[in-house]
């Protein structure tokens, strides 16, 4: 009976996954990869499904072996987790702490398997990349003694490098011609890679060592599941047509900027997988996904970076890919968001998941920032209904709603701020067929960069003794004023946690819509802008500019 080494090669690391099936011969104690002179791959069925935080592996084979039955020893490597792992950790965790459900079956039966534990390193303490555990027909496992790398933390980082080997073996009788062989585990995705993405990689390569040096009929179907963005780099595949996607979803070519090529197809599957499907397959690169962590980027928010944080750029990202929910519910944390987002950009993060589901919203402005994104496909037949969605996500629109209520109480606030303010002015215009004497307006309600500018503005007019900015009252937008003289807001716009822009009508004997900016400073709301058809601010900076090139500059004490 002949006996032939099939090793399916697979390394979990603490950054990525790695899988690997391939055939090798012993010949002395070396393991020396060739081609299986006998059997070949008829048929194989890869299956890649992201379940939460688990990567679920099925691979389905169907092996053609033209001679006599044969048995077949079987290995199923996986590298430990961490590069401290040693005699201690293995008697912890005497199976891979960060597999689990490793099945095979054979031919309808299942196997069972042992597992033994490699060493990285001989006797010198130099590093193995393929270390020689394979003697007398049986896969030896390493002495505690050689597991334990006191030497590697001697010499710190400059230490070897690597870690020991978790190795999965196991008999299996293949008879003469078609066996299928089904092989499942599950593995942890880590989270790591500078906090944004997680690898998965498979070596397809090694499918030509068998004896038709391909596989002759290949599908692999990536399920990475619903309203997820993922890579997949270029390598075994030509172009994006040889993919079929399964489901609703598009694709757009290497948009993100992270560790993934510029040519991989970027997949933004709204509901399905994807399918790739080649007969005679030869492959010439390797399988690699690529994809974001679940925790997303909100841990941005820090007060050691809140001063250089860009609220506008962060909602623009949005648009690149499907982005997970997660994030730091803390409630002091609402204050800050409440800050540095605007009313408008918190209603985009509260509708996102509508919009993933392609809800098609009525308000212009959401519906023309999700048409701007690359993964927004509209469908027309999903009715929104925050209990059909997921606990996390129902939480997540909870708590962007929850900010609008905040928003709704500074409304009130600046409202009752700037009616009273006009209340003020307005009674003291009436009192007088002149303006006020003993009152200065802009002091008490501007604030202090729009009250400086008023100053540079009117020292300049008084020097040139012509209006330049002031030929009507800015208060009343008038030289002179009706007994009906009144103000009202209109409405409150909230553009920041610290900034408003408010719509008020000014009655003076014929109604006038007026914007006034209002900004967040001293404990109160002041003024900083007035806007009729144009801005005042921005026209006493062009004055003040126009009159410096000139050689004329304000004179204030």
């Amino acid at each position: 009976m002949k006996k032939v080494l099939v090793l399916l090669l697979c390394g979990i690391w603490a950054v990525y996954a790695y899988a690997n099936d391939g055939v090798f011969y012993t010949q002395g104690n070396q393991l020396i990869p060739i081609s299986e002179t006998d059997i070949s791959v008829k048929k194989e069925v890869l299956t890649l499904n992201r379940v939460d935080d688990k990567i679920q592996v099925t691979v389905y084979y169907e092996f053609f072996n033209p001679a006599d039955q044969k048995e077949v020893l079987v290995g199923f490597e996986a590298a430990a987790p961490d590069t401290y792992f040693n005699e201690q950790s293995v008697r912890l965790f005497p199976q891979h702490p960060y597999m689990s459900n490793f099945k095979v079956v054979l031919n309808g039966e299942p196997l069972s398997y042992e597992v033994a534990h490699v060493s990285r390193y001989d006797e010198k303490w130099n590093y193995l990349s393929n270390p020689e555990y394979y003697e007398d027909g049986k896969i030896k496992s390493a002495i505690p003694k050689e597991l334990f790398l006191e030497e590697w933390l001697a010499q710190g980082d400059d230490g070897p490098v690597g870690h020991p080997l978790y190795v999965y073996h196991f008999k299996a009788m293949f008879r003469p011609g078609l066996n299928v062989i089904q092989h499942t585990y599950d593995f942890d995705i880590s989270y790591e890679r500078n906090g944004f993405t997680s690898e998965f990689y498979y070596i397809l390569t090694a499918a030509n060592r068998w004896a038709n040096h391909q596989i002759d009929d290949f599908t692999l179907y990536v399920n990475m599941a619903d309203h997820t963005s993922f890579h997949i780099s270029p390598g075994f595949y030509k172009s994006a047509d040889e993919w079929e996607i399964q489901g609703t979803g598009k694709y757009t070519i290497g948009t993100l900027p992270y560790q993934v090529r510029q040519d991989s197809i970027f997949f933004h599957i709204q509901h399905g997988n994807i399918r790739f499907h080649k007969e005679n397959f030869h492959p010439d690169g390797e399988l690699l996904i690529t994809f974001d962590y679940p925790w997303g980027l909100w841990n941005i928010v820090d007060p050691d970076y809140i001063e250089s944080f860009n609220a506008e750029s962060f909602i623009d990202s949005r648009k690149l890919q499907y982005e997970p929910f997660t994030m730091n519910y803390r409630s002091e944390r609402r204050a800050i968001y409440n800050d540095l987002f605007a009313l408008e950009q918190r209603r985009i993060l509260r509708n996102l998941p509508f919009a993933y589901r392609g809800y098609v919203f009525k308000t212009k402005e959401l519906q023309d920032f999700y048409e701007s994104t690359v993964w927004y496909i509209p469908d027309a037949e999903y009715k929104a209904k925050i209990e059909d969605l997921p606990e996390e996500e129902q939480k997540w629109v909870e708590y962007w709603s929850l900010s609008d209520s905040i928003d709704n109480v500074k409304k009130k606030e600046i409202e009752d701020r700037v009616n009273s303010m006009y209340k003020h002015v307005f009674s003291e215009y009436l009192k007088s067929r002149n303006p006020p004497l003993g009152y200065n307006f802009d002091t008490q309600y501007f604030s202090k960069d729009f009250f400086h500018l008023h100053d540079l503005i009117s020292s300049l007019e008084n020097q040139s003794g012509e209006p330049i900015i002031h030929d009507a009252d800015h208060w009343i937008w008038g030289q002179d004023w009706c007994d009906d003289l009144s103000a009202r807001v209109l409405k409150v716009d909230m553009v920041s946690g610290k900034k408003a822009k408010v719509t008020v009508n000014i009655h003076n004997c014929n109604d006038r819509q007026l914007t006034l900016v209002m900004v967040y400073e001293r404990q109160n709301w002041f003024i900083d802008d007035m806007i009729d058809n144009t801005s005042m601010r921005q026209g006493i900076i062009e004055n003040l500019e126009s009159y410096k090139k000139e050689g004329i500059v304000p004179r204030i004490k």
